[in-house]
């Protein structure tokens, strides 16, 4: 089984930023190919300032293969315009078999151009490793070739493929001499070796392809595996520095470990739990509390420097105990989790020390709080990430299944948001109430009678009966399911009756009890969900710690992660500020701050089959589905 972590989706973040490096640097990479490489230099000459029409004209009018570098520059006087589908339309029409080889270059990177605009994440891949392409590194001028090593590093991420990524990321700066392009491609670089697990990257230092493939999965291995443990990682760092003194990172470590010594000056020394003792909230205090707690221990009985904690009680007056944390000399507050006092807090016009809060208030502030960080767990989050993938694994037209809970529209409009500004349409949306009857809930969103009505209005035309099932609506490519497992396990099954068998269903964590059921789970089979590792690392020190020193019901192990989290959390915020593309890899998933302070939790992807919920790779073909 992989690592939970290896399905942490690549942040996209980064391709923007290296793409606009990647333009700026091109013209210097190919003026003044790098010695290195034992290439030919190569003379560019200018496209001739043509509108596409006049280009196809031109095409027309040509032989062959000048007739084939026509239509290729006009294919790219579409895509430099963002008329990507009248370009893709020139280039599927092209047989690539017969043009010669600078033409099939010039063809392959505008195609997979196209592909990856689209979404098209698979036909990208498959595009980009030909076996012919192989064959033409040597042909390719340095512009060319990064252009394409960058591509395919983009796509060997998005797909779950890191390793490859950090290859090509590898070629690219032995070919290129521009720094900002050289920046942007190692923090994409870095972003590639995070998403690797601990266990690979320790394998992979002794095992790399080159010494600098060694140099950087050993350097990703320390921060991987120290994240808590400041100290301790600096003391591997300067390890590292020593041992690699010619390696690129050498003069240049990534954005996070620069600020390792700030961090360990400035982390702070007296922490308040700010957290409910008494009311209907007390046994969720307590189960954050103790998840705190188990982290803490860990990290005291491993030698490691740990901060004075004390406990307040957040449910009264909060603001009130916010003050008596500060005045009995607190660096930093951690809670509350009740939504109404998060949102007192949130109201401050300012924050004598910095707060994490365990909720997110209902309404955010107009303008970020200097020193208010929110980390929870959001629904919203959930949705997100379930657009993201769909998404990701090529899907564009979805189907929404909802309870009609106020808790559930506001996952189904996050999911709807992000799905829409990812270009994908959401096709229906389908609300029930619970113990409703699904089958005629799921035969409506579906169509199913529009269908039974068309066959008898055509078996009354012909006059004869028709041997015809009914068909359910073609426009659905996913659906989002928000439902709790019995729920879930009734709704299910009525896909395949209604004749969606074959849709894939993507849901939330709510899906999932927390506890194998694989009897009752069979009617859940193909269902993916995200989830929190913690569910599945039954490895985890806080987690064994928990179990065996608390009696909390099983409904409170996301708490118990979530107060786990905040112990890795508190000496990290300003790290997380101030690297927006980094992440804190904790029990509740791969956490990384939005710029107001919003930390946002990556779930791991998990599918039940058998009746068993099994973690899943990154990333799953549309042909690779099993259900």
């Amino acid at each position: 089984m992989r690592s939970f972590f290896h399905q942490i989706a690549i942040s996209k973040r980064l391709v923007p930023s290296l793409t606009a490096a990647l333009l700026l640097g091109l013209s210097g990479c190919s003026s003044t190919p790098p010695q290195t490489t034992g290439k030919p230099a190569t003379t560019q000459t200018q496209p001739a300032a043509l509108s596409a029409s006049k280009l196809l004209q031109l095409a027309n009018q040509a032989q062959s293969p000048e007739r084939e570098s026509l239509v290729l520059q006009a294919a790219q006087v579409y895509i430099e315009s963002g008329k990507f589908n009248r370009a893709r339309d020139l280039l599927v029409e092209m047989n690539t078999d017969a043009l010669p080889d600078q033409a099939y270059i010039k063809h392959t990177d505008l195609l997979s151009a196209v592909a990856l605009q689209e979404g098209s994440n698979f036909l990208a891949h498959g595009i980009l490793t030909k076996p012919r392409l192989e064959q033409q590194w040597h042909a390719m001028d340095p512009a060319t070739e990064i252009s394409l090593r960058d591509k395919r590093a983009q796509v060997f991420a998005l797909l779950g493929e890191p390793q490859n990524s950090v290859n090509e990321r590898i070629q690219i700066a032995a070919l290129s001499g521009n720094k900002k392009l050289l920046q942007a491609n190692q923090d994409a670089l870095w972003q590639n070796l995070m998403s690797i697990p601990f266990a690979e990257l320790q394998q992979l230092s002794l095992s790399g392809m080159s010494d600098t493939a060694r140099g950087w999965y050993s350097l990703a291995a320390i921060n991987k595996n120290n994240q808590i443990d400041l100290e301790q990682q600096r003391e591997q760092l300067q390890l590292w520095l020593r041992d690699w003194r010619q390696h690129p990172a050498h003069k240049n470590l990534p954005s996070d470990l620069k600020l390792l010594q700030s961090l360990i000056e400035q982390q702070p020394k007296q922490i308040a739990l700010l957290l409910p003792m008494q009311g209907k909230l007390a046994e969720a205090g307590e189960a954050v509390r103790d998840g705190f707690f188990a982290a803490y221990f860990q990290a005291l009985g491993n030698g490691r420097h740990t901060p004075e904690v004390r406990q307040y009680d957040s449910s009264g007056d909060v603001l009130a105990a916010y003050q008596q944390a500060i005045a009995e000399g607190a660096d930093l507050v951690i809670g509350p989790i009740d939504k109404e006092k998060v949102t007192e807090l949130s109201l401050m016009p300012s924050l004598e020390v910095p707060v994490l809060s365990l909720n997110y208030p209902d309404t955010p502030p107009a303008q970020p709080l200097k020193g208010f960080y929110q980390f929870g767990l959001a629904v919203e989050d959930e949705a997100r990430q379930v657009a993201r993938q769909a998404f990701l694994e090529g899907h564009r037209q979805a189907m929404v299944i909802i309870p009609s809970q106020e808790w559930s529209e506001r996952s189904a409009r996050a999911f709807t948001n992000e799905w829409e500004k990812l270009g994908g349409v959401v096709v229906n949306r389908s609300q029930f109430q619970s113990g409703a009857n699904y089958s005629t809930l799921v035969k409506d969103a579906m169509q199913i009678e529009s269908s039974l009505v068309r066959n008898r209005e055509m078996q009354e035309l012909l006059g004869v009966p028709l041997q015809t099932s009914p068909r359910s609506r073609s426009d659905v490519d996913m659906i989002f399911l928000i439902a709790d497992p019995a729920q879930g396990r009734q709704i299910k099954p009525t896909f395949a009756f209604h004749y969606a068998g074959n849709i894939p269903v993507y849901a939330t964590s709510q899906i999932y009890s927390g506890q194998p059921n694989p009897k009752a789970d069979r009617d859940l089979n193909g269902v993916r969900f995200n989830t929190m590792p913690w569910l599945f690392d039954t490895n985890n020190p806080e987690k064994q710690a928990v179990a065996q020193h608390t009696k909390s019901a099983a409904v409170y192990g996301r708490l118990h992660a979530l107060g786990a989290d905040a112990f890795r959390l508190y000496a990290r915020l300003p790290q997380l500020e101030q690297v927006p593309d980094m992440r804190i890899f904790g029990a509740t998933g791969a956490l990384h701050m939005l710029e107001d302070g919003r930390i946002e939790r990556e779930q791991i992807w998990v599918r039940f089959r058998n009746g068993e919920a099994q973690p899943l790779p990154m990333v799953i073909n549309q042909n690779e589905q099993q259900y």
